[in-house]
């Protein structure tokens, strides 16, 4: 990788053009890290859901014929512990799962971002169509404004038959769809516009404001849902975090009157999701804004959605220590 002190020293357009460089590669790691990080933590899930399945099964089966067999308290602790065992584990995954989720769909919007700029940079800003190489990958809009235009007779002109506003996913499978047709082209143009293009028939897909990337926050906000725990943003002086009260039906205007976290990586917990390179921090305060304790921090090396599962499990095991149901 280049140095800043290499850059620093080139002409201003290799600069910048180094620079793009190397941010788009960052970007491009990032998304096939998430992507990578998205399908390993849905594999451990389904097998964890066929596992729990079975171990219903066969406790069903032991219930129903119970009454033919003598059953020792051993093994009825055995059941409990096993089930208490399996539910930990699941719980844990989907934390891992939906912090996953969120840091793939940010590594997505921030390429999505990326790419618009470049195009823009690079056609001086007019509109150049492209045909797409990659599918739904360029479908990162939240939504579309879909107008349909048909050309009835060769020769004649286009007529415009109907208007849709779709979703993120309706798009995305349409354009699937005609991607993997041989009946026409599916086209981007520098302002994410889509299209499909027959001989007799336009598809224009118009993007709705894009979303930014998600925060780290927001990863980290996805494994404390998991859990049942709402987190608010907070920030002072520079400063960012992210509020946890201990009581999960504690709104936002109340999270400071009783027990909570405040959590943050390296004092900041807005950056985008692909610069997080701390792990998180999570203190304790009383009511009164005292200081308690602070959690144990997650191994170093570990991801963000990996940090982000760790710390919501050991906020979701602390609050049950300080206040068990």
């Amino acid at each position: 990788m280049t140095s800043p002190g290499v850059l620093a020293a080139l002409p201003t357009r290799l600069r910048r053009d180094a620079q793009r460089k190397a941010e788009k590669r960052r970007i491009r790691e990032a998304l096939d890290f998430a992507t990578l990080e998205r399908t390993a933590t849905r594999t451990t899930m389904n097998k964890l859901r066929t596992k729990a399945d079975g171990v219903r099964r066969e406790a069903a089966e032991r219930d129903e014929l119970s009454a033919l067999y003598p059953q020792t308290s051993a093994e009825v602790q055995k059941d409990t512990e096993e089930f208490r065992r399996l539910a930990d584990t699941m719980a844990a995954a989907g934390a891992h799962g939906a912090a996953a989720e969120v840091a793939y769909e940010s590594a997505g919007l921030e390429r999505a971002w990326f790419r618009r700029k470049a195009a823009k940079e690079d056609a001086g800003g007019r509109a150049v169509v492209a045909e797409l190489a990659t599918g739904v990958r360029d479908v990162v809009a939240p939504g579309y404004a879909v107008t349909h235009l048909w050309r009835r007779e060769p020769g004649k002109p286009m007529e415009l038959i109907d208007t849709h506003m779709v979703s993120k996913s309706r798009a995305r499978s349409l354009i699937a769809a005609w991607f993997k047709s041989e009946n026409g082209w599916v086209l981007r143009d520098t302002d994410d516009r889509l299209f499909v293009a027959t001989p007799t028939t336009v598809l224009e897909l118009v993007p709705t404001d894009m979303a930014p990337p998600h925060t780290e926050g927001d990863v980290l906000r996805a494994a404390l849902e998991s859990y049942g725990f709402p987190a608010y943003d907070d920030s002072e002086g520079g400063f960012t975090w992210l509020a946890v009260p201990l009581d999960p039906s504690t709104g936002e205007d109340d999270v400071y009157r009783g027990a909570h976290l405040r959590i943050s990586a390296g004092e900041q917990a807005d950056r985008v999701a692909s610069l997080h390179d701390e792990v998180w921090g999570a203190s304790v305060y009383d009511a009164d804004g005292d200081y308690v304790t602070t959690l144990d921090g997650a191994p170093a090396g570990s991801s963000l959605a990996e940090d982000s599962a760790f710390c919501a499990s050991l906020v979701a095991a602390y609050a049950r220590l300080v206040s068990p149901k």
